[in-house]
């Protein structure tokens, strides 16, 4: 079953959504202002956005749809590939925890460098290497 939300008659549809990269940092939140609520009088109705500024730290600020910039695509790419290079390298460190070759290999490129070069004795890949196919008689 989808999660689903449920908006308020008269507010629109919300500019942006929970987890969009922008240049103040990644939405994880959305809240509704109420016409005749007290937050009103100080930050106007409609929606107001819940962003974490750095997955580094957990400082996050409430900000109004027009202190919100998007990114490009290839501002977003961008953030992708460094956060899956930062995912590539704990792996890499995990690795030499266990002092194990795991072959990891990832359509981004193979994580370096390989803690050792003898094979497994079972034969078995990571489970982010690609399997083995084999031929199989009908």
């Amino acid at each position: 079953m989808q999660p689903t939300i449920t908006l308020p008659r008269g507010y629109g549809i919300p500019k942006f959504y929970v987890g969009q990269r922008t240049q103040q940092g990644k939405i994880i939140g959305i809240e509704v202002l109420p016409h005749d609520s007290f937050l009103t009088e100080n930050c106007g109705s409609g929606y107001r956005y819940l962003v974490m500024v750095s997955r580094y730290t957990k400082e996050v600020k409430y900000l109004e749809s027009d202190q919100i910039t998007q990114l490009s695509p290839s501002e977003v790419e961008a953030e992708i590939l460094e956060e899956v290079d930062w995912h590539l390298t704990q792996l890499v460190l995990l690795q030499s925890e266990l002092k194990a070759d795991l072959k990891i290999q990832t359509p981004f490129g193979q994580v370096n460098p390989p803690i050792s070069t003898t094979k497994r004795t079972n034969g078995s890949g990571s489970r982010l290497s690609k399997p083995k196919k084999e031929k199989v008689a009908a």
